[in-house]
């Protein structure tokens, strides 16, 4: 395992969301910050690992070819890292597409690549959804007029998820 941590330690929001939350914050957010800000203080010590991981899977960085199946792309955001991190990140996503929570916490749950770190996996969890919420608040970046929309869509599910895990 590695000693240093994966550059997604960095990944926060909910600590400024609890210091001063915002008055649109979801009722489930704001009924549960306080485990969210502690779960998320958690991660930098979790975020450690061996693996190569993608940081940033989603359906826009996944190539289909019916030959040779998925390549993922767009790996700016890679890292070393708990395998966790791209099961996790995925998560969303399947919600997004359409999946129930219930469903994607089953995966989360049996996946091999989750299954054994399930604090690690949470932690990571709600770090990244708390960086979507905090970052969907901000005026949207030069040249990313979605990228706001998106991440607003990506912490209500993920907030959906880590609602499902935590009751």
């Amino acid at each position: 395992m590695s000693t240093a941590p994966s550059t997604a330690a960095a990944l926060h929001g909910w600590d400024e969301l609890a210091a001063d939350p915002p008055d649109d914050l979801a009722p489930t957010a704001r009924a549960h910050l306080p485990q969210l800000a502690e779960l998320e203080a958690a991660w930098p010590a979790l975020a450690h690992g061996n693996r190569i991981v993608h940081g940033d899977l989603r359906a826009d960085n996944m190539v289909h070819d019916h030959a040779r199946g998925v390549t993922f792309v767009d790996w700016a955001h890679a890292t070393i890292g708990p395998a966790c991190i791209d099961a996790a990140s995925l998560a969303p996503q399947l919600i997004l597409a359409g999946h129930t929570p219930a469903d994607i916490a089953r995966l989360l749950r049996d996946h091999p690549a989750t299954a054994s770190s399930s604090d690690t996996t949470t932690a990571f969890f709600a770090a990244l959804t708390g960086h979507w919420h905090r970052n969907a608040r901000k005026p949207a970046p030069p040249g990313a007029p979605g990228l706001r929309a998106y991440q607003h869509r990506a912490a209500v599910a993920g907030l959906a998820l880590l609602s499902h895990r935590l009751s």
